[in-house]
């Protein structure tokens, strides 16, 4: 599949000038090394567009030139201050911002991950900064692939809402943010996992499938949102979304993952 795209953004932010510059290097880098290892991205345009070294700096920019649709690699420590905003905060603001903001925190201290899960950012990867240049890069050409992807996917299909009811009232939530939807254990209910929290609602997994084409059929009572699956673990039957979302898919399903993989080369296969 071509991969077609319209110059998504590309904003790095760590307090560590140096460390910032190189990180940009090392992301454009790995652009070339796409474009040049892999057809399907061969007309790849994308630069890093701004180096930041505080979250000041990003805000101003993003707010002063309306940034849509943005790849951003973010520090999570941006300074030695316990007070002071730090990337997390950061990537809260970006995702009010910028709805399909692609977040990739760089960092050197794995313990920050936790916070990131229970502020449910909804970071699609996590790039340590102790490895090697050679490691950065290939990581980076991992989650470049899978930025682009999710982006042109949301671009192609449109920011579209899911509409569901509680009662007399009709909620909405963006399909960009749906994880999956499967059978409550409360009678006559389905339970869905977004990215900002779960809620249930009066429906079957069969009903909500007529009415959102961008859900995938795993089980007779789970349906998932492809763009959001991280990993598919095979041997155990599981899809993966976060370290806080697994759900298990039915053998009799087998087609429709297989078909999964096969389509999003943003979902890893272990």
């Amino acid at each position: 599949m071509k991969i077609v795209t319209t110059n998504y953004p590309i904003i790095v932010c760590d307090d560590d000038p140096d460390l910032a510059n190189q990180l940009a290097t090392n992301i454009n880098s790995a652009i070339q090394d796409l474009a040049g290892d892999n057809s399907s991205y061969s007309e790849l345009k994308e630069r890093v567009t701004f180096v930041a070294n505080d979250f000041a700096q990003v805000v101003g920019y993003i707010v002063a030139n309306d940034i849509k649709n943005g790849i951003y690699f973010l520090d999570i420590e941006l300074s030695q201050q316990s007070e002071a905003k730090n990337g997390v905060d950061l990537a809260e603001f970006i995702k009010k911002q910028d709805e399909n903001a692609q977040i990739i925190f760089v960092t050197a201290y794995d313990k920050y991950a936790p916070l990131t899960y229970r502020r449910r950012i909804g970071a699609i990867d996590y790039i340590s900064k102790n490895l090697s240049s050679d490691e950065i890069i290939q990581r980076l050409e991992e989650t470049l692939r899978g930025a682009i992807s999710n982006l042109t996917n949301m671009v192609k299909y449109g920011n579209r809402n899911f509409k569901y009811k509680i009662g007399r009232n009709v909620f909405k939530v963006s399909e960009n943010e749906v994880f999956y939807i499967e059978n409550s254990t409360m009678q006559h209910k389905v339970h869905m996992v977004t990215e900002h929290g779960d809620v249930e609602f009066k429906g079957n997994v069969s009903q909500v499938a007529k009415n959102a084409d961008f859900l995938t059929k795993v089980s007779q009572s789970a349906l998932v949102n492809p763009n959001n699956v991280k990993a598919i673990d095979t041997h155990n039957k599981l899809i993966i979304f976060d370290k806080d979302n697994i759900i298990s898919y039915s053998r009799a399903y087998k087609k429709n993952i297989k078909q999964l993989m096969a389509e999003f080369e943003t979902i890893d296969v272990i």
